[in-house]
């Protein structure tokens, strides 16, 4: 599609600007309930957009491809947030909703430290869907704790938080983060792309 590129980063930037104002500043905001679920929406919106952005810098992605790449980076940028269940030790939305502490999910280090061993991996066994699900998931986590560090910042464990991330800072990395990204697995990867098969996964796993 002509200028699919301008126009998802587009899409990513209303959906920052407005998903923020409907979880934090409009009426919903008075139900944790509804808020809970516009904040899970919105992070899987800018899941789902920011693996768009990185798929759309190359045209030769077969739909099978674009379908399971997105709904895989959508999913994963909205169950990141299941974490807050482990930290509460509850189901109760009140306790979920009032945890202090941050969960394992939450933490930025970590998931650098697995994406770039699974991507050692992947380069190194020439495991092509481990490659694209490793991007994915890179996508996923990067999207969702920049736009929880515009409130908490970065946890960089052992090092511990960073400052919050400005606005338009966090605007700016939630928009241009998934292009740059496709820039470096264009140059680095050191083969053609497939379909996310996820019986690799389990094979890894």
């Amino acid at each position: 599609m002509k200028h699919a590129r301008e126009i998802v980063t587009l899409l990513i930037t209303f959906t920052a600007f407005f998903g923020d104002h409907v979880v934090f500043q409009s009426k919903l905001s008075n139900s944790k309930l509804l808020k809970a679920l516009a904040d899970s929406a919105v992070h899987g919106i800018l899941g789902c957009l920011s693996a768009l952005a990185f798929l759309s810098n190359d045209t030769n992605y077969s739909t099978q491809t674009l379908m399971y790449n997105v709904m895989f980076c959508t999913l994963i940028s909205c169950l990141i947030d299941v974490d807050h269940i482990f930290v509460a030790k509850s189901f109760s939305l009140q306790d979920i909703t009032n945890t202090k502490s941050r969960g394992f999910l939450h933490c930025t280090s970590l998931w650098l430290f697995v994406t770039i061993s699974l991507l050692t991996y992947s380069y190194i066994t020439k495991k092509v869907n481990i490659l694209s699900m490793t991007w994915m998931l890179i996508l996923a986590f990067s999207s969702h704790h920049i736009r929880d560090g515009n409130r908490r910042g970065l946890w960089m464990y052992p090092f511990g938080h960073t400052p919050p991330i400005p606005k338009y800072l966090y605007i700016g990395l939630t928009m241009f983060l998934p292009h740059l990204l496709a820039v470096i697995y264009r140059v680095t990867k050191p083969m053609r792309h497939t379909v996310l098969d996820y019986s690799d996964v389990v094979t890894l796993i």
